[in-house]
């Protein structure tokens, strides 16, 4: 009976941290800028590339002795100049699937990026607006939960019994919604100097999609996003950025804080990453990884410091990145040696 109890308790707590998240979650939100505001779509450094295709995995909550949650983040952006106006187009598409539950939610969302600067201020600052609309679809598989008429005393000193009907009449439900959202972001690039303070703001669910998958109204809150740091070239070798996040949705925050830094290998022009973040009353995120000017590889990982820790001793998420710059009219292998040799 105790085993039954922890299991529920896992199942109470889980349920009630996804819903107070509201939204999808990862801790490298530097590589899922696109996600993080619409105004940084095509913004990356052109020199390396033309386009940039990104993917991300993360998986959480496999300590709490349930089936994880995981998502999966895929994008892709490109800068344009349209009649002496800089533009950037890209698309992304998320994917979160909540564990034992079968909750499935897919987010696909067309962006577009536009700098509001007049030519003086193009190669020393950007400042850009963008907008994203898209869609919001879930689903919710109920073949795998078990209801109270299913517990049976007689089944293993007292279980539940899956053979017993639940009386339920639906087996999945879903809905399809329409989502848009906002942004501004501003950057100092000019190469003259050795600080490049960087800050965002964008707004997310602007149409306040209605969850509920019955006749009843419950809308998604706005998500809030505000988020800033400065990269900073120390010396030839090394580059360092400290940075914040804050995030705030219905009654939900979230505030970070860290700082992410780089070492060049000249000889194999490769950069090695580190860098550690804290999200404030719930983890410890550790990150590490390599990149060159046309692949970057990062791997992170939240180590629990939230009330959790005596369930999960420690063990929190791990996530994986690999973002890829590409030029156009090269195959993935020409652009490599096209870099190096």
């Amino acid at each position: 009976m105790k085993k039954i109890k922890h299991i529920i308790f896992i199942i109470l707590v889980t349920t009630i941290q996804f819903a107070n998240a509201q939204d999808f979650h990862v801790a490298q939100y530097d590589i899922a800028y696109q996600y993080m505001n619409p105004a940084q779509t095509g913004s990356f450094d052109q020199s390396f590339g033309d386009y940039k295709v990104q993917m991300l995995t993360r998986s959480q909550w496999r300590s709490m002795g349930i089936k994880p949650f995981f998502t999966t983040y895929l994008s892709y952006d490109m800068p344009y100049i349209i009649k002496d106006k800089k533009i950037g187009l890209g698309a992304f598409l998320i994917n979160n699937n909540t564990g034992s539950g079968n909750m499935n939610t897919t987010q696909f969302m067309l962006s577009g990026s536009y700098n509001i600067l007049d030519k003086k201020a193009l190669g020393r600052h950007v400042l850009t607006t963008g907008l994203q609309i898209g869609v919001l679809y879930k689903t919710f598989n109920t073949k795998n939960l078990y209801y109270d008429n299913q517990y049976s005393y007689s089944v293993d000193g007292g279980s539940f019994d899956k053979s017993v009907t639940s009386g339920e009449t639906y087996s999945s439900l879903n809905l399809t919604r329409f989502d848009a959202n906002i942004g501004i972001y501003y950057k100092m690039i000019d190469i003259t100097k050795k600080y490049h303070p960087y800050v965002g703001f964008s707004m997310a669910h602007l149409t306040k999609p209605n969850e509920a998958f019955f006749g009843d109204i419950s809308r998604m809150p706005i998500k809030i996003r505000f988020y800033g740091g400065c990269d900073l070239k120390v010396n030839e070798e090394i580059d360092v950025t400290p940075r914040f996040l804050y995030l705030n949705q219905a009654k939900a925050y979230e505030i970070t804080a860290g700082i992410l830094a780089s070492y060049l290998l000249k000889e194999q022009k490769i950069k090695l990453l580190f860098g550690s973040d804290y999200r404030y009353k719930d983890a410890v995120i550790i990150n590490a990884g390599a990149k060159n000017d046309a692949l970057s590889l990062r791997f992170s990982y939240d180590i629990n410091s939230s009330y959790l820790n005596k369930y999960t001793n420690g063990r929190g998420a791990w996530e994986i990145s690999l973002s890829y710059t590409g030029v156009k009219g090269k195959s993935f292998k020409d652009a490599i040696l096209s870099r190096y040799f």
